[in-house]
């Protein structure tokens, strides 16, 4: 099939003409997740921030354990409560746990096994529990797992995501005694930071974000001359 410029969607380099990410994937991976930081990554629709992850997915292999999750795939139903959340949490996470490239491994075969087994065998699971077989697995998996959530700010104002994130960022601050993933990336249209959460039921606004940890995000993700005409070389040579 011949390659085609692509507007919509994800960009695939043996379907499509794209600019070369590899420069940017490196600032991604030397800046943030080889220092263990975690971070958002906010810009609009049709900007190439699922490109991008998908792309990083496979630059950071050969190092991590990488588990891409795409928050589009949970329905409001998901949210109603701690326990659903945990479970439809703990399914994505077993299928991105299944598509990686370690599930076959024998290092990785006791833990993601043990996992596997939680999930199937709990009809209903707390965030506590969740997060403690979250960090059964980053201590045993021979590789440090980053987790990536795509459009994360589909559940930016519901309590129960804002539990998880607090969870999460108690596991960050205590993860010298708590293992937890080496890296979180949060991507979506609008920044995890600078919710304005509805805390009250009174209507009542306030800036409370739990994911106060994340470091600021400082890679150009704008095409430069150079890469656009790169691409443009490519498809003037087919």
């Amino acid at each position: 099939m011949r390659r085609y410029f692509n507007t919509e969607g994800i960009c695939e380099p043996s379907s499509h003409y794209m600019v070369q990410l590899d420069t940017r994937l490196d600032k991604i991976k030397r800046a943030y997740v080889d220092r263990g930081k975690y971070l958002t990554i906010s810009r609009g629709r049709q900007y190439g921030k699922t490109t991008t992850l998908k792309a990083l997915i496979k630059y950071l292999s050969p190092d991590y354990l990488v588990l891409f999750l795409d928050f589009q795939m949970l329905s409001s139903e998901s949210f109603r409560n701690e326990s659903v959340f945990s479970i439809a949490f703990a399914e994505l996470l077993q299928k991105a746990l299944q598509n990686s490239h370690l599930t076959q491994s024998e290092k990785c075969a006791q833990p993601i096994g043990q996992f596997f087994s939680f999930t199937q065998m709990n009809a209903t699971i707390s965030l506590r529990e969740l997060f403690s077989h979250i960090s059964l697995l980053c201590k045993t998996t021979p590789l440090p797992i980053v987790l990536i959530i795509d459009e994360a700010d589909n559940a930016s104002n519901n309590h129960v995501f804002i539990d998880f994130l607090s969870t999460l960022r108690g596991y960050y601050l205590d993860r010298e005694n708590s293992p937890i993933f080496h890296s979180v990336i949060l991507a979506g249209v609008y920044d995890i930071k600078n919710l304005k959460l509805k805390l009250r039921p009174e209507e009542e606004h306030q800036y409370n974000s739990p994911w106060n940890i994340a470091t600021k995000f400082n890679i150009n993700m704008n095409f430069t001359t150079k890469e656009i005409a790169a691409m443009l070389q490519e498809y003037e040579t087919d």
